[in-house]
């Protein structure tokens, strides 16, 4: 009787966590560490005549990185990014906040959600639709009789 006593207090002081978290852990080594430590290597080898890469170490891409055109297109790309996640968060705490207060919860994360669940090829021709040259924008613009603009392929659009 005693010896049952103690074998259930073993096994509820046992923690479980750590095996529980190993599927996730190799999980996250496959599919997410794995990839960006072969990018990483494939950073360092030589470019292969048909744009495959030879496994010959080299410095020419991050050579090429520090060229001035190149240094210009890495600082707008990081503009943009760092800009479009602070716009990100910006907008989504609130939103967030007023659909975890709504009584209309489900309604609201159906409307977030339903983006997803459409095809990106598709959002891209609804975005050409909207900013392009004889777009829905533009058609606006000239309804209340102002100059077109060019909406396609700016930052704004981005």
């Amino acid at each position: 009787m005693q010896e049952d006593s103690n074998k259930t207090k073993a096994l509820k002081k046992a923690n479980p966590g750590p095996f529980y978290a190993w599927p996730m852990g190799l999980w996250f080594t496959i599919f997410f560490i794995a990839p960006i430590v072969i990018i990483v290597c494939y950073s360092f080898m030589k470019r292969d005549v048909y744009g495959g890469v030879e496994a010959k170490f080299t410095l020419k891409a991050y050579q090429q990185m520090l060229d001035p055109a190149y240094g210009k297109i890495f600082l707008r790309t990081l503009f943009i990014a760092v800009l479009s996640s602070f716009l990100c968060i910006a907008i989504a705490l609130p939103c967030g906040y007023a659909i975890a207060r709504s009584r209309h919860q489900t309604l609201f994360l159906i409307l977030v959600i339903i983006p997803f669940l459409t095809n990106s090829l598709i959002r891209i021709f609804a975005w050409m639709t909207i900013l392009g040259d004889n777009g829905l924008l533009n058609s606006f613009l000239r309804f209340l009789h102002f100059a077109p603009r060019k909406f396609m392929f700016t930052k704004g659009a981005i």
